[in-house]
């Protein structure tokens, strides 16, 4: 049985994550929310109310909330929380807070986190904020599986028109590329918009089945595109 735990599960890729794990076998999953997001638990699905402001809180990972598997999937944007201190807290604050406790109280976790692709080259508060939870990850000696996609794709609970538009315009622009068969040449693959329901079943294969022989792992581009194969061969999941 391995023990999950998910922060940022309400998101587009974090409920993603937790529909593909609650159809594998072998798991128990605990999400962190800040207040219930269902009516009902599960022996396989248990919500944990969590303050995310309160430091103790992030002691119990490992301790009285174990934790195999550690998936981070916080995110926010500026029209959401109003300012760019309350961005900086959530996009960076809280998952450094994460690491850093985990590191001290669960230090054979698997520690997955989704940043975005561009962070090598971080340009504005988004980039830099991933950028450097990125490099407290690294540093921290914990396992770790860094996710980086471009523009998520996908139902989201609110309507974002940028990226909506972004998507449509991103989507034509790789397809032109592959039918002229210049993607490869400039690279363009690695930022095209992709399914977040892929890069979830990707980030779960690939937590499921990590080899802690090495310290981590880095996906993005088409190693982020969920090969069916692999699945076909994980005995860990069923009619994911």
């Amino acid at each position: 049985m391995k023990h999950i735990v998910i922060a940022g599960g309400s998101g587009l890729l974090g409920s993603n994550v937790i529909a593909i794990l609650s159809s594998t076998k072998n798991v128990s999953i605990t999400c962190l929310t800040r207040r219930n997001l269902s009516t009902t638990q599960s022996q396989m699905l248990k919500e944990v109310l969590f303050d995310f402001e309160n430091i103790e809180e992030y002691k119990k990972i490992g301790k009285e909330i174990p934790c195999d598997i550690f998936f981070c999937c916080i995110g926010t944007t500026l029209r959401n929380v109003k300012s760019f201190q309350n961005f900086v807290k959530v996009d960076r604050d809280y998952p450094i807070k994460f690491i850093e406790n985990i590191k001290q109280n669960s230090p054979k976790t698997l520690f997955v986190f989704t940043s975005s692709i561009g962070v090598s080259n971080p340009r504005g508060y988004f980039l830099n904020a991933k950028c450097e939870v990125e490099k407290a990850l690294t540093k921290s000696l914990l396992h770790y599986i860094i996710v980086r996609p471009s523009l998520l794709l996908g139902k989201r609970k609110e309507f974002r028109m940028a990226e909506k538009l972004s998507g449509i315009v991103l989507k034509k622009v790789d397809d032109i590329m592959k039918k002229f068969k210049i993607n490869d040449e400039f690279s363009f693959s690695k930022y095209a918009p992709i399914e977040a329901a892929l890069v979830a079943k990707t980030m779960v294969h690939h937590a499921l089945n990590f080899d802690k022989v090495m310290p981590g792992m880095i996906l993005e581009g088409d190693d982020l595109k969920f090969n069916e194969e692999d699945e076909n061969n994980n005995p860990n999941t069923e009619n994911v």
